[in-house]
């Protein structure tokens, strides 16, 4: 019985052995796959980067700056599929609904540049943890004030984006009303409407003097015109409101020896 005792032992041990000994192999596969990684990262070579990091997450899969630097690098050579997928690795690693809609705006402002669609599915996955989540309520009211034509003078004016742009901020404002930035941005959104009905009320007018003549064709064409007026001047009548709201809040900031939002600054959606 003490022969067999000791023959237990001694493969208990061994056995223990064995897995220690497995472990430690990974973690040196692991450790010396990452450094490969960011060898390559410091050199940009973003594709031999990205492989260097999956065969370290291969030996352990729980490092999560490594998922990072790994999307990351992918990013770099456009791989935004891969980029996304482990950004979602990480995620499993989260335990709090505020960290996961960290990561939720991250993986949407990766997407930013690229695609606007993908972009706003995840700021509103992050919505979903958060409804007063403001950073993106911001981004989705940006990403519709894009759509609209709102960042480029030479872009078509789409008015059904930007009515959709200024809910968001609207929103926003609900959750933040000193956020200028917001302001700013809902002033630059209907400073567009105005354009666009400004255009319509000049093809209407324009249709008007192309049948002088016909007289149903006139009234009709005029009316229109007159109703674009008026949203013109209820679009003017909110930019005035929304002048005084920035000059209050601006008032309000000077007076807690906060630095004030330049009024000329071009707005952005940073809160």
């Amino acid at each position: 019985m003490k022969r067999l005792g000791k023959v237990g032992l001694v493969l208990g041990v061994l056995a223990l052995g064995g897995v220690v000994g497995c472990k430690d192999e990974k973690a040196e596969a692991a450790k010396a796959h990452r450094i490969k990684g960011s060898d390559h990262m410091s050199k940009k070579e973003w594709k031999e980067a990205a492989a260097a990091y999956a065969l370290s997450l291969e030996a352990d899969p729980k490092q999560e700056k490594v998922w990072e630097k790994k999307a990351f690098a992918h990013m770099q050579i456009g791989e935004m599929d891969e980029a996304s997928k482990s950004v979602m690795k990480m995620m499993e690693m989260k335990t709090t609904p505020a960290e996961k809609a960290e990561l939720y705006r991250t993986l949407a402002s990766m997407y930013m540049a690229t695609s606007l669609e993908d972009a706003e599915k995840y700021f509103n996955e992050a919505l979903k943890l958060d409804a007063k989540d403001e950073a993106s309520l911001g981004w989705i009211a940006e990403i519709y004030a894009q759509r609209g034509g709102a960042r480029s003078m030479a872009a078509p004016i789409v008015k059904a984006d930007l009515e959709k742009a200024l809910t968001y901020y609207d929103q926003v404002l609900a959750i933040n009303a000193n956020s200028s930035n917001t302001v700013l941005n809902k002033r630059v959104v209907t400073s567009r409407l105005i354009a666009y009905e400004q255009q319509q009320k000049e093809m209407a007018l324009a249709e008007a003097a192309e049948n002088a003549k016909d007289k149903t064709i006139v009234a009709e064409a005029n009316t229109r015109a007159e109703e674009h007026q008026k949203r013109i001047d209820e679009y003017q009548a909110r930019i005035g409101e929304l002048n005084k709201q920035f000059g209050e809040i601006q008032k309000a900031l000077k007076a807690s020896g906060a630095a004030p939002a330049p009024a000329g600054a071009q707005a952005t959606t940073k809160q």
